[in-house]
C-alpha cells in the first residue's frame, strides 16, 4: 500500500500547503481523496495521482493558470511520481469534465472508447479504455473528497448533486468502489449491491 506521508515534504516544496481548498488546505483534500482510493483498493499509482491529483489546477478548481502549466513543474512533478502518474495526473488538470460524462457512456458499451477532450484546446486527450477507467476512478475519489466533513460546511456536495451519474460510475467500477461509496455517503446514497 502507498505511503501517503512520505510524500507530504515534496507537496510543501510545490507550494500546496498554502493553497486554500474550501475549508481546509488542497494538501489535506488530496490526502483524504488518496485514502479513500486506498478504502477502494485502487492501485498504488492510482492512490498516487490523488495525492497530486490539485498540483495543476483542474476545470473546477484553480483553473486559472491551467492554460499555461509551466514545463519545469511538470518536471518536477514527474521527478517525485514519475512519468505515468505526472501524465495521469496532467490528463486531470486539464479534461473537460463534459467529455468525461461523455465518454463514461461510451465505455459503457461492449466496444466503445473514450472521446477525452482537453478542455482548453479542444483537442483530444489519447487513452485506452484501461486508463480512461483509471482517470474515472481517481475523480470518483476526488468527488467523495468532497463529502462535507463538518456541518456548517461549505464544501460542495458533489457526491449528493451528481449522485445519478457518480453512483453509477462507482457501480461499473466494481464492488470496492461501490463499499467505499456506501461508506463515504453514509447511506443516504446507497448503492444496493445485490441489484447489481
Amino acid at each position: 500500500m502507498l505511503e501517503a506521508e512520505k510524500y507530504r515534504s515534496e507537496l510543501v516544496k510545490l507550494g500546496i500547503h498554502k493553497v486554500a481548498h474550501q475549508d481546509e488546505t488542497l494538501m489535506d483534500h488530496m490526502f483524504r481523496a488518496c485514502s479513500i482510493l486506498q478504502d477502494m483498493k485502487a492501485e498504488d499509482h492510482i492512490c498516487l495521482a490523488a495525492l497530486f491529483h490539485g498540483v495543476y489546477g483542474t476545470e473546477g478548481l484553480h483553473n486559472d493558470d491551467v492554460e499555461s502549466i509551466p514545463a519545469a513543474k511538470r518536471v518536477e512533478v514527474r521527478a517525485v511520481v514519475g512519468p505515468v502518474v505526472e501524465q495521469m495526473i496532467y490528463n486531470f488538470s486539464v479534461m473537460s469534465y463534459a467529455s468525461l460524462g461523455k465518454s463514461f457512456r461510451k465505455v459503457m458499451r461492449p466496444n466503445g472508447n473514450p472521446e477525452m477532450k482537453d478542455r482548453r484546446t479542444g483537442e483530444d486527450i489519447p487513452l485506452d479504455r484501461d486508463e480512461f477507467e483509471d482517470l474515472l476512478r481517481l475523480k470518483l475519489g476526488d468527488v467523495l473528497a468532497h463529502m462535507p466533513q463538518q456541518v456548517g460546511h461549505s464544501h460542495l456536495n458533489l457526491p449528493a448533486e451528481h449522485a445519478g451519474f457518480w453512483q453509477l460510475a462507482a457501480e461499473y467500477l466494481g464492488p470496492d468502489e461501490i463499499n467505499t461509496w456506501n461508506k463515504f455517503t453514509e447511506g443516504q446514497l446507497c448503492i444496493d449491491s445485490e441489484q447489481k
